[in-house]
């Protein structure tokens, strides 16, 4: 439903609300998902034996999302807007995919804890290109045996691996609100507002089976609860405490008499979180005690973001305002110069460390013993090797970060620094296209264009190699803290060595200058 309503001849309001209702996925072949009951460690499947299709996941009742806006005209050139808006967790249940005993893993040994290699093979033949090397696997399924599905429910072995979800499953819901003024000056149009949002109960990826540092496997919440070792990993996408981003955003764009016109951009802004990317990423610190270790600046967070954007058309030639005619208005006339320039802070990073930590589904961070100091410094060319004293090729200063100093299963603990504390080397581009066309017949039109990305070949800087080489079993020079990260031979920590990859999907984005030429008609 929703109305809008001109409350007077100054002030606009709209409002809205929708109800949206998520139930509980299903197989193709009309049986239900794989869903492990933490309660029993049972796993459940749907449509077999007794249990229902649905698993017996209590989903709710839907929910209710409303949305609200207003627009008041303070003067002809004055206007404040305002909104709010509240949009459901569309999530599709897609994990259940990789859930026992749809998909049967063995993760004890891969050399690459990113991948899986097959429980075993039916033709005996080893699995290559997963983990980076080849394994070797037994003919047949003998390391988890084929479960007998016809109860709907079995036991979850102890080394197989899965995911699954709390019951009853409150989804979560996000808010968004703003607050904007905007001023017309007739030769420029400024804007400039608050813009919020409020995830409440995003999904985060959890380790179901966590344990304390030192604990391992047999020391996780699972494993204790039922009296066993759960050696697979045992994941479960709960929605999860609440997420903030908050901004000032402000936008000047100016328009001139010939069609040309340029903006300036500015964000000011912190977003916060405790995990990204929902089951493309993990809780780093799962145990209840640490969560709140987990909350820090979302990996994707920038500070600062600056633009600079402009269509300009050239000011010579017919109907401009110089060289209107003759050669030089033929030459100079009919261009169109598209600059776009970007400054942005950098995002952040996570000191990680080695050493034998040992607490299950768990990363580990380093100690900060001195004061952090960030150097900044051009990183070295390929090949080249930087010194761990010397601090022209450092992006900050090593010698403050230590392995936290663990001896045994009893000292076992996490470093002193969080989640993304730190921020990483900015970044600066240049783009500029300059277009012009020739008309040759009333339907044609001939094109030709260059475009230049990185046009000043500013270097697109990667965050810098931050984990810890430091001697994790020995006492360090800096009491409570084990070896300097600063030490060892060929120890690139704290060394630039790569480049930007935006979204970690995309490939990378090393700020060299590309130039491209093009040429098209038109019809």
């Amino acid at each position: 439903m929703r109305d809008q309503w001109q409350a007077t001849p100054k002030l606009t309001i709209n409002v809205g609300v929708r109800w949206e209702y998520y139930p509980f996925g299903y197989s193709n072949n009309n049986k239900g998902l794989r869903y492990l009951n933490l309660s029993t460690g049972n796993v459940l499947i749907g449509g077999y034996g007794s249990v229902p299709q649905n698993d017996g996941i209590d989903v709710g009742h839907g929910q209710f999302l409303g949305r609200a806006g207003a627009s008041y005209r303070v003067t002809p050139s004055i206007v404040v807007r305002a909104g709010y808006g509240m949009s459901a967790d569309p999530n599709n249940w897609r994990y259940f995919r990789n859930a026992y005993p749809a998909v049967i893993l063995d993760t004890n040994a891969p050399l690459n804890s990113a991948d899986y290699i097959p429980a075993a093979s039916l033709t005996g033949l080893n699995a290559n290109g997963l983990g980076g090397g080849s394994y070797s696997v037994p003919t047949g399924i003998t390391l988890l045996p084929v479960p007998d599905l016809s109860s709907g429910v079995i036991p979850l072995p102890t080394t197989a691996s899965t995911t699954t979800i709390p019951n009853p499953f409150r989804r979560g819901y996000i808010n968004s609100y703003n607050l904007m003024i905007q001023q017309d000056m007739g030769w420029l149009v400024f804007q400039a507002g608050y813009v919020g949002t409020m995830a409440v109960r995003p999904l985060i990826n959890m380790n179901a089976n966590a344990s304390l540092p030192g604990a391992g496997s047999a020391g996780g919440l699972l494993s204790q609860a039922y009296g066993k070792n759960y050696t697979g990993t045992i994941n479960q996408l709960i929605p999860f405490k609440n997420n903030y981003y908050n901004s000032l955003q402000t936008t000047i764009t100016h328009r001139w008499a010939n069609g040309s016109s340029a903006g300036l951009v500015y964000t000011w802004s912190k977003a916060i979180n405790y995990e990204d990317n929902e089951d493309l990423s993990s809780l780093a610190f799962p145990y209840p005690t640490y969560w709140a270790k987990n909350r820090g600046l979302a990996s994707y967070n920038r500070a600062q973001n600056f633009v600079v954007y402009g269509v300009m058309q050239s000011p010579f030639g017919s109907g401009q305002r110089w060289v209107t005619t003759g050669v030089g208005g033929a030459i100079l006339g009919g261009w169109l110069i598209n600059p776009l320039v970007s400054a942005l802070s950098g995002v952040p990073f996570t000191v990680g460390s080695g050493g034998s930590l040992n607490a299950n589904g768990s990363g580990q961070t380093a100690d900060l013993v001195a004061t952090y100091h960030k150097v900044n410094a051009r990183p070295l060319r390929t090949g080249q090797t930087c010194g761990q004293t010397d601090l022209t090729c450092h992006f900050f200063d090593a010698s403050a970060f230590a392995a936290p100093l663990i001896t045994s299963a009893a000292t076992a603990h996490y470093g002193n620094t969080g989640r993304n504390q730190f921020i990483g080397p900015g970044y600066f581009s240049l783009n500029l296209s300059v277009i012009r066309d020739f008309k040759i017949k009333e339907y044609a039109t001939f094109q030709i264009r260059a475009d230049a990305f990185s046009l000043t070949n500013t270097p697109h800087f990667a965050n810098p190699n931050v984990t810890c080489p430091g001697n994790a079993a020995a006492p360090g020079p800096v009491a409570g803290s084990g070896g300097l990260c600063s030490t060892g031979t060929n120890n690139n920590f704290g060394v630039i060595t790569g480049t930007a990859q935006p979204g970690g999907f995309f490939g990378p984005d090393a700020g060299n200058r590309t130039i491209w030429l093009g040429a098209s008609v038109k019809f």
